[in-house]
C-alpha cells in the first residue's frame, strides 16, 4: 500500500488494521479511506496510515503529456476527466485541470457510445492531444484507458480476467476500454 497514488475517499484500509493518520478519515463503517489527493503511507511500528498530499507546485499539462484523472461527467459522446496526476507528478489545482475524452479519441475501432469504454468514477490514464483550460485527451493507445473501475451492478472492485472486467463481488462482466496497466488483475 505505501507509495500508492490516491484520491479523495479511497480506501486505505480498515480501523482494525491501522489508525487514522494524516489525509486519513473513518467513514461510518470502519473504513479509512484518503481526505486528498495524494500518496499512501503504512507506518507499520505504530500502525497508522497517511497520505502525504499534492506539493504546492502547480502543474499543467502540455501536448504529449500523460494524465490520469477520474470520470466525473459523461454523455454518449464525451467523458469528463478531473486530472489528478501529470507524467507521475500530483496536481494540486484538479477542479481547474478538466480534460475531455472525445468519443473519436476513445479507441482505434468505432465506438457507438462512451458508455461502452469509460463510466463515471473510472480512473483513467489518458494523452493529452490538445487545449488549454480543458484539455483534449486521447485513451486509444494500448497503455492508455480506464486503469481502475468498479462494477456498473453493485460497485465491487472490477478485476481484469481472461480479456474481461468481471466484477469480484457480483461476477458481472462490464465492458470498458483498458488500459494494459490496469490496477486489479487476476493471478496476479
Amino acid at each position: 500500500m505505501s507509495s500508492d497514488k490516491v484520491t479523495p475517499g479511497d480506501v486505505l484500509g480498515v480501523l482494525e488494521e491501522f489508525i487514522a493518520g494524516s489525509g486519513v478519515y473513518e467513514d461510518a463503517s470502519g473504513r479509512l479511506r484518503s481526505s486528498v489527493v495524494g500518496v499512501v503511507f503504512a507506518d507499520k511500528l505504530r500502525k497508522s496510515v497517511n497520505v502525504k498530499p499534492a506539493v504546492a507546485k502547480t502543474l499543467v499539462p502540455r501536448v504529449g503529456d500523460i494524465v490520469e484523472g477520474v470520470v466525473v461527467y459523461m454523455n454518449d459522446d464525451l467523458a469528463f476527466v478531473r486530472i489528478y496526476w501529470i507524467e507521475d507528478k500530483r496536481s494540486v489545482k484538479p477542479v481547474s485541470m478538466t480534460g475531455v475524452i472525445h468519443v473519436s479519441q476513445a479507441s482505434q475501432a468505432y465506438v457507438e457510445t462512451m458508455f461502452d469504454i469509460v463510466r463515471v468514477s473510472d480512473v483513467v490514464k489518458a494523452k493529452v492531444i490538445g487545449g488549454k483550460g480543458v484539455f483534449q485527451l486521447s485513451i486509444k493507445e494500448p497503455q492508455l484507458g480506464v486503469v481502475y473501475a468498479r462494477c456498473n451492478y453493485c460497485g465491487g472492485e472490477l478485476v481484469y480476467e481472461g480479456g474481461r472486467l468481471v466484477c469480484s463481488v457480483c461476477g458481472q462482466v462490464n465492458k470498458r476500454k483498458v488500459s494494459t496497466n490496469y490496477v486489479l488483475v487476476k493471478g496476479q
